[in-house]
């Protein structure tokens, strides 16, 4: 009898049969007509007997989804795996005991195993099958990552589920996926089993993201575990210049790398005093542990001024410094300028907006306008709304109330105020950060702005 063949009409884009180690069983994929992934699973044991997957194939390759045998027939090596497992739960994966050592000489018969399976029957789709010439994607369509999370932990399912989609903007790609997976059966199951949290295209853009989360993920360990072992009573702290001087160190160093130059280095012009609330968490962190050594951090005769004589000679000359408060009339006008473009973006109405929230956005966003430059920010911004018609009316159709995200993710785009923000996160964004977190309990807010303007909106996000 010869080999069982795939059905090309119920696959008509071809199938692939892996063991995932992110699901720790044996699953099935597809590639549709849409070029959605999907990862389904087999009805066997997690470590399955050559025999027991290779008898899922007929009945698979021929289509017949729902009358899949199911085996529950292990593979003979499966104990000896593991007894590995437990052997290096208990010991670490440094330092094994003797049976470890012993079992681990036997690792050829699991090679013997893999390749014994590579024999029989693989299934893959047939090459080129829905993709480009160039490969990796269907022309015309760009690549994305949707990354869903459990939200019940008494679920048993995985924590996170990664899927991929070869779609023409992020709404279809997150469609596409919620259609294939949110069903009985289907890997999200019943619907509210698995939220998406994140969906990135996949290539630099979408590099860039996941760094970013890298780094805000790295940060939040960094400030828990500093304010879990911080004292509520310090004592010697500093004065408040030399304090700032601490935060602003962290807040280069660990909290922004790379975002933040030194003035003593690569940015020389940048002398604000950069704070947030991590850099806080380490700098009394920092004074503790000195005190616990009995090393207490004494003022010398300082080598420079002091910041209020630093920025004398930023003032105008009604005496107003360098990043002080706005007058309210600049901030009506800017309202006033801002206002209409809001309306025309989003269709909405002032009976629909938070005035006095926009009020404050504003105010925190002319604090980093130089004083020289106030009375003619109200044009300038004109022009700035006019250029960036097109990403401001992307940022409201994938970011506002009625777009991709749940309602309150995105909450600050909801106000007219935002599109200043906006403006500022392009032309004063370290200076922006520094007065956000200055003035606001949480720097997320701002932070996802940021993060949906500069890299949601672009002509080459593919949305």
């Amino acid at each position: 009898m010869g080999s069982p063949l795939v059905n090309a009409h119920e696959w008509p884009s071809g199938l692939t049969l892996t063991w995932s180690s992110l699901y720790g069983r044996w699953t099935y994929g597809v590639l549709d007509e849409y070029g959605l992934e999907a990862t389904l699973l087999l009805p066997v044991p997690a470590l399955a007997a050559p025999s027991a997957v290779s008898g899922v194939l007929p009945a698979l390759m021929d289509g017949r989804h729902g009358q899949l045998p199911a085996s529950e027939e292990r593979w003979e090596h499966a104990g000896l795996l593991e007894s590995w497992a437990e052997s290096a739960a208990l010991h670490g994966d440094d330092k094994y005991d003797a049976a470890y050592q012993a079992a681990e000489e036997e690792a050829e018969t699991f090679l013997r195993w893999q390749e014994q399976l590579d024999g029989e029957e693989a299934v893959a789709p047939e090459p080129g099958a829905g993709l480009s010439q160039e490969g990796g994607e269907p022309a015309g369509l760009t690549r994305y990552r949707v990354l869903a999370m459990r939200t019940d932990e008494a679920h048993p399912g995985a924590a996170t589920l990664t899927n991929y989609a070869n779609a023409r903007s992020v709404e279809e790609a997150l469609a596409m996926v919620r259609r294939a997976n949110e069903r009985p059966g289907g890997l999200y199951g019943e619907q509210g089993l698995y939220r998406v949290v994140e969906v990135t295209e996949e290539g630099p853009a979408g590099e860039v993201l996941r760094q970013e989360a890298a780094r805000r993920t790295f940060v939040n360990v960094v400030m828990d575990a500093a304010l879990t072992e911080t004292s509520q009573d310090i004592t010697g702290m500093p004065n408040p210049e030399m304090f700032g001087v601490l935060c602003d160190f962290f807040t280069r160093a660990i909290v922004f790398p790379g975002q933040f130059g030194f003035p003593s280095g690569s940015d020389p012009d940048d002398d604000q005093m950069h704070t947030s609330d991590p850099s806080r968490a380490l700098s009394r962190l920092l004074l503790q542990h000195l005190t616990h050594h009995e090393l207490d951090l004494v003022e010398g005769a300082p080598s420079w001024p002091l910041l209020e004589d630093r920025h004398t000679a930023d003032r105008d000359d009604d005496g107003q410094e360098e990043g002080s408060e706005a007058s309210p009339e600049l901030i009506e006008q800017v309202l006033a300028v801002c206002e209409p473009h809001y309306a025309a973006v989003t269709g909405t109405s002032a009976a629909q907006w938070d005035k006095e929230l926009s009020r404050e956005l504003v105010g925190m966003a002319l604090r980093t306008v130089r004083l020289a430059d106030r009375e003619a920010y109200p044009k300038a911004l004109e022009e700035y709304l006019v250029d960036n018609r097109a990403r401001l009316e992307k940022l409201w159709r994938i970011y506002g109330p009625a777009g991709v995200f749940p309602r309150g993710v995105y909450h600050l785009i909801e106000q007219p105020g935002a599109f200043v923000l906006c403006e500022r996160i392009d032309n004063a964004p370290m200076w922006l950060k520094g007065v956000w977190s200055r003035e606001c309990e949480s720097e997320t807010p701002l932070e996802r702005l940021q993060e949906a303007w500069l890299y949601g909106t672009s002509e080459s996000d593919g949305r």
